[in-house]
């Protein structure tokens, strides 16, 4: 299982470590090269076409899905069908899309709704076709790149992406320390799909010539049978757009680009640690899917409690952290440029703490295409709190994100995601319920109140300050988890593997 896991994991969860490294290095160059306005209205560009996302209906998952079981049964006619019909469906949806988009807005002021104000129309216009062709045009792109995944390598193709988004952030640091505007960075972003989309195929014919792509073997019929299983993936998909590219619009058609980068940079921190966490647990589907499949039910109950706990713990002890650390990050991170807004971080970091455990207990559900009760929750979830943040923007600006998002996900998520997911394994929902909740109250508790003392105890070099606040409260996270959150039968069965890894043995008399 760990040698499933690990490299796959490993990729992914580097995959968003790159992306954070690159904001690292990208947010201060282009608030040093642009203004914080036009910083904030790319953003708002990019946000705009982010929707198009969603045209992808869940066909991605259900069709690698597919092809995965097609290439497990050496039944290559069946995988050249749905590889086909799927490609087919790609190129037809993407060509299509972008030409629409560029009639769209050649004919209506929609850089004028979205709030824009010092970037000029025409800029905005050649702006958001080729936003929208990079957005139109990955869909493709990764479907072609998953051909390693479909052969078991899932690692393989995560790095290919990740080169992508290398490859992106070098050639965005150049492009604006050559003084390059919005027309250039949008450029590149389609030029790395093109150019990573052309090292795959010659890639796959050298060495995998029976899996090249193409679109001669396509059939409707097949692409009729994916699209059932990918709209429940569609809604989560859909409802994350809403959720968070929705914010985002809202704030810069009501309030402007400066208060976007602070929301985006604020955001950015968040982020980190919950698609790291992400990466693990999509990491684990694969063995979550066998476990079920196999009736391994025991197994799956206490793996699920064990993730959960794992989740909760990490992201509580770096929510304690940066609840007092985290605006000097950002004022460090920026250098200055961007002034953190510390009760909108907070409550980021609240939303955060809440949404990690049942987005990883919703694993098991995604894990097993049992996941109606999750999709649907999300995406009411997601409608509900973009209503609240648009009617608490007057009176909260930037702060009613989080708030409105953390009301929608606790009328939508917290209690109905959960129980679906103790359903499938066969778990009491009451005593896991019961458990989790009253250890996740002492747990915040005890971090925090170490949180406090370590920030007023050591006001000697940050960094030094930094590590030590990260490491007691992740020290405190795990035997507070440990404790609180897992069963005397899981400590048992886990007990011995720790000893065995850090190679101390019982001592018999």
């Amino acid at each position: 299982m760990l040698r499933r896991v690990l490299p796959a994991a490993n990729a992914i969860f580097l995959g968003h470590v790159m992306v954070r490294l690159g904001s690292l290095v990208l947010v201060p160059l282009f608030l040093r090269y642009w203004s914080p306005i036009s910083y904030g209205e790319y953003l708002a560009l990019f946000a705009a076409v982010g929707y198009l996302g969603s045209l992808d209906i869940g066909m991605q998952w259900a069709a690698v899905n597919r092809l995965t079981q097609a290439y497990a049964r050496n039944d290559l006619d069946e995988y050249r069908t749905v590889q086909h019909s799927s490609l087919f469906f790609y190129l037809l949806l993407s060509a299509s899309v972008t030409l629409l988009v560029a009639s769209l807005v050649w004919l209506f002021p929609i850089p004028h709704w979205i709030g824009l104000r010092v970037t000029k129309p025409a800029t905005a216009t050649l702006v958001i076709i080729l936003l929208a062709g990079y957005v139109m045009w990955s869909m493709p792109m990764r479907l072609i790149s998953a051909i390693y995944q479909t052969m078991g390598n899932l690692a393989r193709s995560q790095w290919i992406a990740n080169a992508q988004q290398l490859l992106v952030v070098l050639l965005s640091a150049l492009v604006l320390i050559l003084g390059g505007g919005m027309l250039a960075i949008a450029s590149l972003q389609i030029l790395t799909v093109g150019f990573i989309s052309l090292f795959v195929l010659l890639d796959v014919r050298r060495r995998y010539p029976a899996l090249l792509p193409g679109i001669a073997e396509a059939k409707l019929s097949v692409l009729k049978e994916l699209a059932c299983p990918s709209l429940l993936f569609a809604l989560l998909v859909v409802g994350n757009l809403i959720a968070y590219q929705g914010s985002i619009l809202l704030v810069s058609a009501a309030l402007g680009g400066l208060a976007v980068a602070v929301l985006s940079v604020t955001k950015a921190m968040i982020d980190v640690v919950r698609q790291g966490l992400y990466s693990i647990n999509l990491a684990l589907c694969p063995d979550f899917a066998r476990m079920e499949t196999l009736g391994e039910l025991e197994k799956l109950r206490m793996v699920h409690r064990i993730t959960v706990a794992a989740v909760a713990a990490v992201t509580l002890a770096v929510a304690a952290s940066a609840w007092y650390e985290g605006a000097l990050i950002i004022t460090v991170w920026t250098r200055g440029r961007i002034e953190p807004d510390v009760t909108l971080l907070r409550l980021f970091l609240i939303l955060m703490a809440f949404q990690t455990p049942w987005a990883a207990s919703s694993t098991v559900a995604t894990a097993t295409n049992r996941h109606k009760v999750q999709a649907i929750g999300y995406f009411f979830s997601a409608i509900v709190g973009i209503g609240l943040v648009a009617a608490l923007l007057p009176r909260l600006g930037p702060r009613a994100v989080p708030v409105g998002l953390m009301l929608g996900e606790a009328i939508g998520c917290y209690h109905f995601v959960i129980k679906a997911t103790c359903r499938i394994i066969g778990e009491s929902y009451g005593a896991f319920a019961l458990r989790f909740w009253s250890g996740f109250a002492a747990v915040s508790a005890a971090l925090l109140a170490a949180g406090w003392a370590i920030h007023h105890m050591m006001p000697g070099p940050m960094l030094v300050r930094w590590a030590a606040m990260g490491l007691c409260t992740l020290v405190l996270a795990a035997a507070c988890a440990w404790v609180v959150w897992l069963t005397p039968e899981d400590r048992a069965l886990l007990l011995p593997k720790f000893r065995t890894v850090l190679g101390v043995s019982e001592v018999k008399v």
